[in-house]
């Protein structure tokens, strides 16, 4: 497919991050690819977002504002943008990025020379600190847990220059082909935050496409943005609440009954063994909200059984020769000193390089 002056359609979900906003949007401007339009979709902003793109970018042609009436997190809202986006690939950038100008051009000619590669994650790199990582890819584990390519803010020194498969992507910086999204029912709004792109990526591969980090194309990302923008106790709620709920939603929707069966009791009875630790600790808000997370899964069993044969449906590869691309063994010790460290931190396993602004 030649895509080399396609339409491509770039997706921002903002909320009350105006203060970002307006240089990440400055930046897509500055890109050498002529071909683009951009859909920023507020997820109901009170900071004064809107006015702000209404009076900084009201001369811009290509630059569209969806507003919602309310947040139904990232999940619901990328999928509105990308319903309204008339582009053959969509690019999804967070709202406290900034991109590199060579960032589009790089990503379509992955897409041009190579069908089977669905999703491309890019090169995330630190905004204060060109030089340092925040993201590059993600594989899975034995347990179920991701285990990252970059520790967070580990130095470029070029270690992964080269294209490489992973298991899924980041939405701070990737594009995806419009085909491959609209085939896979795009992102599943009932994750609300967190994990959401781990599971499109997971889906993408079932449906016999490939997803890849592509060293290339850079997007330049802030950290703990979110942190800043809500409260603590509501903080608490996302990480704790959907970082499980989610984490135990995806490896049962995407795993063969096999793995299920060998996988998901192990992971589950780590995320209570956390509750129990962060109880004893006296965290009982944490703990409250992991031990919520887990029993959504069984309070929802029906609907999830739903998706899980839906998605099984698509299965075009076996797990045994998608886990040789995507899984990378850890032992149980370093989960557990993970799970110490985001006790201190409040960030949860799967999202420990930073949190999604939504």
């Amino acid at each position: 497919m030649n895509m080399t002056n396609n339409l491509v359609s770039i997706i921002i979900v903002n909320y009350n991050g105006k203060n970002y906003l307006k240089n990440c949007i400055e930046s897509i401007l500055k890109n050498n690819y002529n071909n683009c339009e951009i859909w920023v979709v507020d997820n109901n902003s009170k900071d004064g977002s809107i006015n702000m793109v209404n009076d900084e970018f009201r001369n811009v042609p290509n630059l569209h504002l969806i507003k919602l009436s309310n947040n139904k997190g990232p999940a619901y809202a990328r999928n509105i943008g990308a319903r309204r986006a008339r582009g053959k690939i969509i690019g999804f950038l967070d709202n406290d990025t900034e991109v590199d100008v060579n960032w589009i051009t790089k990503a379509v000619k992955y897409f041009q020379n190579d069908s089977s590669i669905g999703i491309l994650q890019c090169k995330l790199l630190m905004v204060e600190n060109k030089k340092q990582f925040d993201y590059a890819g993600e594989y899975l584990s034995s347990l179920g847990f991701l285990v990252h390519r970059a520790y967070h803010r580990e130095k470029d020194k070029g270690q992964f220059d080269n294209p490489a498969e992973i298991l899924a992507a980041k939405s701070a910086g990737m594009f995806i082909r419009r085909d491959v999204f609209e085939k896979i029912n795009g992102f599943d709004e009932d994750y609300f935050i967190f994990m959401e792109e781990t599971d499109l990526g997971w889906r993408t591969w079932l449906a016999g496409y490939r997803v890849i980090f592509a060293y290339d194309s850079i997007v330049f990302h802030h950290f703990s943005i979110t942190k800043k923008i809500v409260k603590p106790s509501f903080n608490n709620y996302l990480v704790r609440f959907h970082g499980t709920k989610n984490y135990i939603l995806t490896l049962y929707k995407n795993l063969s009954l096999k793995n299920l069966i060998f996988i998901l009791p192990k992971n589950i009875f780590l995320w209570l063994g956390l509750a129990a630790y962060l109880c004893m600790r006296g965290n009982f808000s944490s703990s409250k909200n992991i031990m919520k997370g887990t029993f959504w899964n069984i309070t929802h069993f029906p609907q999830t059984l739903r998706k899980r044969k839906k998605v099984q449906k698509t299965r075009k590869i076996s797990d045994k020769n998608l886990f040789k691309k995507i899984c990378k063994k850890r032992s149980v010790y370093s989960y557990v000193k993970q799970f110490l460290s985001a006790q201190k931190q409040l960030v949860t396993p799967e999202n420990q390089n930073g949190y999604s602004v939504i």
